[in-house]
C-alpha cells in the first residue's frame, strides 16, 4: 500500500509539473527563451540570437516562449497595462515582423501579449513577408 501510494503522488505530482511548465528553456543575456515540444532548440536559438543582436535581450530580465500551432506564436510577458493598452502594438508589430522576416523565414505569426505565467492577454496577428526570400 505504501508503494502505490508513493507511485500516485509522484504520478500527480508530475502531471502538475506537466500543466504549469513552460517548456524547454534556453536563455539570451537575461532573456529566457521557453519553447515547446512543436519547436526545435535551433529555432528557439535563433529567436535568442536574434533578440540579442537587436539589443532587445540587453542583460534586464525577460521571458519570452515560443510555441507552435498552425503558425508559429511569440509569446511575450508584459506589463499588465499592455494587457488592454494599445499604445505599444506598433512596436510590438514592429518587432513581430521583424520577427517574421529574419528568424521564421517571412511565415506569418502570432505576437501575444501575455502575464507572467505566460496566460494570453491579447493577440496580433502579423502578415508573413516575402522579404526573407530575396535575401
Amino acid at each position: 500500500m505504501k508503494h502505490i501510494k508513493r507511485i500516485l503522488v509522484l504520478g500527480i505530482a508530475t502531471l502538475l509539473m506537466a500543466c504549469t511548465s513552460y517548456g524547454e528553456k534556453v536563455t539570451y543575456n537575461g532573456t529566457e527563451v521557453y519553447y515547446t515540444e512543436e519547436v526545435t532548440k535551433e529555432t528557439a536559438d535563433a529567436v535568442g540570437a536574434y533578440l540579442e543582436e537587436m539589443e532587445f535581450a540587453d542583460g534586464s530580465s525577460k521571458s519570452v516562449q515560443i510555441t507552435k500551432d498552425s503558425i508559429y506564436n511569440f509569446r511575450m510577458v508584459t506589463q499588465e497595462k499592455y494587457h488592454e493598452d494599445t499604445s505599444m502594438d506598433i512596436s510590438f508589430q514592429a518587432l513581430g515582423f521583424l520577427l517574421s522576416t529574419e528568424v521564421f523565414e517571412g511565415e506569418p505569426i502570432n505576437f501575444v501579449i501575455c502575464d507572467n505565467t505566460f496566460t494570453t492577454a491579447r493577440t496580433l496577428y502579423i502578415e508573413g513577408s516575402d522579404a526573407a526570400e530575396e535575401i
